[in-house]
């Protein structure tokens, strides 16, 4: 047994994020039959910082809609990082779950609150970071099955989508 190798790296997976968007792309048009696709827009290094949109096309209708976006170093792809698309504009009555703190527990906040203060320090994890290809794939995974991405998607395919984004920066 290897005790110095490091745990779940694989060589032979050298994928960068960009190629595997692109299977991602060859996947949906596949399953969609043509009918959706996704256009990548990459905007201009910020800071050594390289922001990759993704954005879901409906090809019929020539609409789209904007999913998540991907981050990553310039040049370095991998730590990466999957942006995902919030639903601050959806009313909490048609969102799955959500928070809403009763009177009781506001005191409890409260204290809690006055406690982390103390611990501003405190290490925080992000989810959607991936140091691997192979992480890469399940968090986009998990990214294409958040329940704001599957709305936006039927959303899109629909024919009276009234909520539809089209943007047209995203045609390429």
């Amino acid at each position: 047994m290897n005790i110095f190798w490091p745990e779940g790296l694989s060589v032979s997976d050298v994928r960068s994020p960009y190629e595997i968007l692109e299977s991602a792309r060859e996947e949906w048009e596949t399953a969609s039959d043509g009918v959706l696709t996704l256009v990548f827009q990459e905007s201009e290094p910020n800071d050594g910082i390289e922001t990759i949109t993704v954005h879901a096309k409906h090809i019929p209708s020539n609409r789209t809609v904007t999913l998540f976006s991907v981050i990553h170093r310039l040049n370095e792809p991998y730590p990466v990082a999957i942006q995902p698309r919030e639903e601050k504009n959806l009313s909490n009555i048609l969102k799955k779950t959500y928070r809403q703190p009763r009177f009781g527990s506001m005191v409890a906040i409260a204290k809690v609150a006055s406690v982390s203060e103390d611990k501003k320090d405190r290490a925080r994890r992000n989810e959607w970071i991936s140091d691997t290809p192979s992480e890469f794939r399940n968090k986009l995974t998990e990214a294409f099955n958040l329940s704001v991405v599957k709305s936006a998607v039927v959303n899109l395919t629909t024919s009276k989508g009234a909520s539809m984004e089209n943007e047209n920066a995203a045609q390429e």
